[in-house]
């Protein structure tokens, strides 16, 4: 038995779902990217919390700040990797271009 889980991508007809098995537990969760975007919203809320409790502290006022503006990176490029996700780019055949421009 080995100590790095095994992480799996299940395709389900228009879903991608993650899959850990590890030892003799296994958990699945559905619907891949939303399961990883709630990760990333646990984590900026741990990191805003804290650095809230690291500025109530002098001697740990650099390290608050640090928290704070991880959180706020994290808050940053979530809108940016939805946006890459959502986004498909495809390219045209040149038949295709041509009969668009004959009007």
């Amino acid at each position: 038995m080995g100590l790095i889980p095994k992480i799996r991508t299940k395709e389900k007809s228009d879903r991608y779902d993650l899959e850990i098995d590890q030892g003799p537990f296994k958990i699945y969760f559905t619907e891949k990217y939303a399961t990883l975007q709630l990760i990333g919203d646990i984590m900026v809320g741990v990191s805003f919390v804290t650095g809230s409790i690291l500025n109530f502290w002098q001697a740990t006022d650099l390290y608050g700040n640090i928290a704070y503006l991880l959180g706020s990176l994290s808050l940053t490029i979530r809108p940016i990797l939805k946006i890459i996700r959502k986004t498909w780019i495809y390219g045209m055949k040149k038949d295709d271009a041509d009969s668009t421009t004959d009007g």
